[in-house]
């Protein structure tokens, strides 16, 4: 932010106007207590304003720095050190989470006010409207430097929380990617187990029971084709797929489509038999409504 003898500049602040300032002074100051009585009626009559003065002791310290303020608007000095006192306002109506329009339309109530009072008073109308000149700057300045510490310090509230929210989803996403890294790297090696257990199957049916190890090779073989499948799944995801439920659907239904053929060449009570028959329906169900709503998608 600027210095105030640049904000001074800016304004078109001169010598002049700081003889305007002691006039108004001179003008405004015995309506201290006035504007701070009349500038707490107006705090209380919208409900949003009145809730951060729940207390008497709160509005009493509103009342307080209010007339702390409006003298030294009246009085200034305006330098560095008035600067840094209007900045520090602005952070403080920032931290209690005052909104900024809230603000302005204060500022607009004080300076009607003013206005008001030096249009009272009992002096030339052409020195009225040089007093008045001066005053309009005067509340500009405090205005500007006061929102513009306000935008500052929302700013930097928002900035640091954007920066943390930035930080967690960039390591979210890293750690998502090494899960998902770790998730294709066991499924390798799962997919690995079952061409193992498919060479044993095959073995034992060279081997031993014909019949029993090709059923059981052919069950094997079901959950090595579904292992592919959920290989490609994986590799789709870590490209920035889209992830499916189907496949899991369609895994749980070929492990239990392998139990069916198992349990034929098995002794399996009728009970264990029906309840394998039964959820190798219930999933073929479930399958086929998701392919059907898949559909429907499209």
């Amino acid at each position: 932010m600027e210095s105030m003898d640049e904000i001074r500049r800016h304004y078109g602040f001169s010598d002049t106007d700081e003889g305007n300032l002691k006039e108004l002074a001179q003008i405004l100051l015995p309506f201290t207590d006035n504007l701070a009585e009349d500038f707490s009626a107006f705090l209380l009559e919208d409900p949003y304003s009145a809730s951060f003065f729940k207390t008497e002791e709160a509005m009493r310290k509103r009342k307080a720095s209010t007339a702390v303020w409006y003298k030294d608007l009246l009085t200034g000095p305006y330098n560095n050190i008035y600067l840094n006192r209007l900045r520090r306002i602005g952070q403080v109506h920032v931290r209690i989470g005052l909104k900024g329009h809230y603000f302005n339309a204060s500022m607009t109530f004080i300076r009607t006010f003013c206005i008001r009072r030096t249009a009272q008073a009992e002096i030339a109308e052409g020195r009225k409207a040089e007093l008045l000149e001066t005053l309009n700057k005067l509340i500009d300045i405090n205005l500007d430097i006061i929102t513009s510490s306000y935008r500052e310090a929302e700013f930097k509230k928002v900035f640091i929380s954007y920066k943390a929210e930035s930080w967690m989803i960039q390591w979210s996403e890293r750690l998502m990617h090494g899960l998902n890294l770790v998730l294709m790297i066991s499924l390798l090696v799962m997919a690995l187990g079952v061409v193992a257990l498919l060479g044993s199957d095959v073995y034992h049916a060279l081997t031993t029971d014909l019949q029993t190890g090709v059923i059981k090779a052919l069950g094997s073989l079901l959950i090595l084709w579904m292992m592919i499948e959920l290989l490609h799944t994986q590799v789709t995801v870590l490209r920035g797929g889209k992830f499916s439920v189907r496949i899991f659907v369609e895994l749980a239904l070929v492990a239990f489509i392998r139990k069916l053929f198992v349990a034929t060449v098995e002794a399996k009570d009728p009970v264990s038999f029906a309840l394998l028959l039964g959820g190798t329906v219930i999933l073929g169900v479930i399958l086929f409504l998701i392919a059907k709503s898949e559909l429907w998608e499209r």
